[in-house]
């Protein structure tokens, strides 16, 4: 009799038909209805991206062509891959091409991991006045401008009478001109790097410590773990996600070795370790009037750049299994 029961609702329920789906569009529809607030709130923004992010990205035509600004970009005569031949065959080009490799990884070794480890430090502040008096002092240099911290480091390593020299001096040593010896430079842009954003690079991580589970910390508590291992054991691989993607964007951005602080710190005794592809763009493009090879010029670092995004996506997420997208 049980048998015969089962078989009979077996049969209802295969013979009942399936509930239908509701279609995608309208779930999505439904979705942007329930949260419209969010919605509204994004516009600025995509406004934002569309004006000056997509809708300048019809320049790159100028990389194609003979460009007269009386004649405008359409107007102008079609010069093919001239202006990126030129930049191949010249040697400042392959220089600046080394230069912002080399600086680019050197920010990625030095650079990078310090405000990882400075987030994890101030999450075991336990006094909470002093932590937000850390985090307000390291903050800070974040929005002071490279034309004052490079003005500032010229004070300080300048031969006659900077600050360093004359300690130097007074110390038995010869003075030492640290801003047109090659050897000096990436010491100086790297540590100059590291006290301007490192602060603020740790917002980031700091923002997703504050996510984790705070039994995970009792529970290590009860089984007696330190200080230490907590850190190691729960926090770094809770926010193991976010430093993967910050790393993938970081490579993605390989090509792009920092302008604002390469500008204000080079000179032309150091091209040779500090021209960079966008300073070698700008003296090209701007102050020798080439508008065509400086963009040329952009489309190469930016093709460059997105390959790069994409291949560190890839190998990432193939080893550690999380990337920027599914």
């Amino acid at each position: 009799m049980k048998e015969f029961a089962t078989d009979k609702a077996e049969g209802i329920s295969a013979a009942a038909p399936a509930p239908k789906k509701e279609k995608t569009p309208n779930r999505l529809w439904r979705k942007i209805l329930n949260h419209w607030e969010v919605y509204v709130m994004m516009v600025p923004v995509v406004v934002f991206f569309l004006v000056f992010c997509y809708f300048p990205m019809y320049g790159i035509v100028i990389s194609f062509k003979e460009y007269y600004p009386t004649q405008g970009i359409v107007g102008s005569p079609w010069a093919g891959f001239e202006h990126f031949d030129w930049l191949f065959a010249t040697p400042e080009f392959a220089r600046a091409v080394r230069n912002t490799i080399v600086i680019s990884l050197l920010k990625l070794i030095f650079c990078f991991p310090v405000p990882i480890v400075l987030a994890l430090l101030l999450n075991e502040i336990p006094f909470l006045k002093f932590k937000k008096g850390v985090q307000t002092a390291i903050y800070l240099p974040y929005f002071i401008s490279w034309v004052i911290i490079a003005s500032t480091i010229y004070t300080l390593l300048s031969v006659n009478g900077g600050v360093v020299n004359n300690l130097l001096l007074s110390l038995g040593f010869d003075r030492v001109n640290f801003l047109t010896e090659e050897k000096y430079f990436y010491p100086i842009l790297i540590l100059a790097e590291i006290w301007k954003g490192a602060g603020w690079g740790t917002v980031i991580y700091i923002s997703a410590i504050s996510g984790i589970n705070p039994e995970l910390y009792e529970a290590a508590t009860v089984d007696g773990c330190g200080r230490f291992r907590k850190m190691w054991f729960i926090t770094l691989p809770s926010i193991l996600p976010i430093i993967v993607v910050m790393f993938i964007l970081q490579v993605g951005n390989i090509m792009n070795a920092g302008f604002d602080s390469v500008f204000n710190l080079y000179n032309p005794a150091i091209y040779n370790v500090s021209d960079i592809l966008d300073t070698y763009a700008y003296r090209i493009g701007i102050s020798q009037g080439w508008v065509e090879r400086g963009a040329a010029l952009g489309l190469f670092k930016t093709v460059i750049n997105f390959a790069l995004l994409l291949g560190a996506n890839f190998i990432v997420k193939k080893i550690n299994g999380v990337g920027l997208y599914e």
